[in-house]
């Protein structure tokens, strides 16, 4: 029997906020620490720690003076992922490593695809054939009502960057795309409530991570 640990791609979603990020920062600190450490490759979207070329889409992206259309942010999206998925996701996959990344396409499903006017399958497809249909094996997303999300940006941000200058009625409208979303792809998404302390969603998260056997019970 082969000892080889089954490669996995571990993708955090949920709207601006829900503390999929501080929990992914807390989860690779923790793991950082242990015997197994090399094991573990962590990334987000948009950009890629590995590609320079990646970080500076991800600038355009985030630029609050820019006004970009649905269609370029698609693409852009799209170059940072590909570009993320060479240099960062595909290297550590091959070698049996765990990937956990914050965010992945379902973003671009719901933002360019549900919220902009490209479409969901339009842009599912793309995705699909930009990413090699690169799938990953579990989404965990972070649950949080938009009036929390509108509550929480109030108190932790006094200027949001482009993607998050937006009010609860879009969050609204955000949030529902999401739950679309979600349901195209029901098995592979476990949902957490996020409205609780950082503690509390830590200590959610870590039990899945533990019970989905991606890391160890330490």
């Amino acid at each position: 029997m082969s000892n080889k640990r089954i490669p996995k791609f571990i993708v955090f979603e949920g709207m601006d906020c829900a503390g999929k990020s501080s929990i992914l920062k807390l989860i690779e600190e923790k793991l950082k620490k242990s015997a197994k450490a090399d094991n573990y490759v962590f990334t987000r979207e948009p950009g890629s720690k590995n590609s320079k070329e990646a970080e500076q889409i991800r600038q355009i992206i985030l630029n609050k003076e820019n006004n970009l259309s649905t269609t370029v942010d698609a693409l852009l999206f799209m170059a940072s992922r590909r570009i993320n998925l060479e240099t960062t996701v595909w290297p550590a996959l091959k070698e049996n490593k765990t990937v956990f990344s914050d965010r992945y396409w379902h973003s671009s499903f719901v933002y360019q695809g549900i919220l902009g006017d490209l479409g969901y399958k339009v842009v599912r497809k793309l995705n699909e054939i930009i990413t090699s249909n690169t799938k990953p094996d579990l989404i965990i997303f972070f649950d949080l009502m938009p009036e929390k999300v509108v509550e929480r940006l109030k108190r932790l941000r006094k200027e949001a960057d482009r993607m998050e200058r937006m009010n609860e009625e879009y969050y609204q409208t955000l949030y529902s795309a999401y739950r679309s979303v979600i349901n195209y792809d029901k098995h592979k998404f476990v949902i957490i409530d996020s409205n609780c302390t950082l503690e509390e969603l830590f200590e959610k998260t870590w039990k899945i991570l533990v019970e989905r056997k991606i890391v160890d019970d330490e």
